[in-house]
């Protein structure tokens, strides 16, 4: 009987032990799954960023398209040729009078300044005239591109860490 009761204790602590190793793994694999879980959603919200700010670009160059379609006296006379990434001074031209080319230089600092709010580092262009077409191009900076050691030129005009949005538009 004795031998019995020995051999009884012996199992209860060795099953004892073992469930605490069970425990111990089974914590260690729960911790692996929420740190994997963890990386997920942080992946997510960055491509969430990405797609928004892709998604504010090309709203901007539908705005500068828009103005130009309806300022087309302004996009005659050459007025949108060659819009550069600076805010130019304006006249208001919603309390007063202006020719086609002051509106044109008007949506140039309006636009200009909606893409620097908008966008992390956001500026805009737009090149070429009415007979070939324009090519209007958005620039800014996402916080991913400014970690990458090796930067890639992605830009035309070789720009690095900046990510652009070029659309080809004909009035």
């Amino acid at each position: 009987m004795r031998i019995n009761r020995v051999f009884s204790i012996k199992r209860k602590i060795q099953s004892n032990g073992f469930s605490l190793i069970e425990v111990l793994i089974t914590l260690l694999i729960v911790s692996f799954g929420l740190l994997g879980m963890a990386a997920l959603v942080v992946s997510g919200a960055r491509s969430n960023n990405i797609a928004y700010y892709r998604s504010v670009a090309s709203k901007q160059t539908e705005d500068i398209a828009d103005r130009m379609r309806a300022n087309i006296a302004g996009v005659s006379a050459g007025a949108y040729d060659a819009l550069s990434a600076n805010i130019p001074s304006s006249v208001d031209c919603v309390a007063t009078t202006c020719s086609p080319a002051q509106i044109a230089t008007y949506d140039h600092a309006l636009w200009n300044t909606a893409n620097a709010r908008l966008l992390p580092g956001g500026v805009g262009t737009v090149n070429g005239n009415q007979a070939a077409g324009y090519s209007i191009t958005l620039m800014w900076t996402e916080k991913e591109m400014a970690d990458d050691p090796n930067p890639k030129p992605i830009c035309p005009g070789g720009v690095e860490n900046t990510q652009c949005f070029v659309t080809r538009f004909a009035p």
